[in-house]
């Protein structure tokens, strides 16, 4: 399992820019290792497009199972858990794949 640190993109996670860099780390390193850890320990929010843009595109592509067994999110705050998970439900509403 490769563990990826986040600190570098926070305390705030709000660009696109931001959002696209972290998708494209995780994707590589779950393309190398197959598991990613993401320590989210300096993360004090993120906006919700960011959330679906990072995980909500990630569980669209990787379907449900995969996600949950191939990522693992630590050290996040719950109210950061919950937009994680509000990005998510949006992708899957959107069906957000591209």
């Amino acid at each position: 399992m490769k563990n990826i640190n986040l600190d570098d993109f926070g305390p705030i996670i709000s660009t696109k820019e931001s959002g696209g860099k972290i998708l494209k780390i995780i994707t590589e390193n779950l393309k190398a290792d197959n598991k990613v850890s993401l320590d989210l320990k300096k993360i004090r929010s993120m906006a919700t497009f960011c959330a679906k843009q990072i995980f909500g595109k990630l569980y669209v592509t990787l379907g449900a199972e995969k996600f949950f067994e191939n990522i693992e999110v630590v050290n996040a705050s719950d109210d950061l858990k919950s937009i994680i998970k509000i990005g998510i439900q949006s992708a899957i509403q959107e069906n957000v794949s591209d």
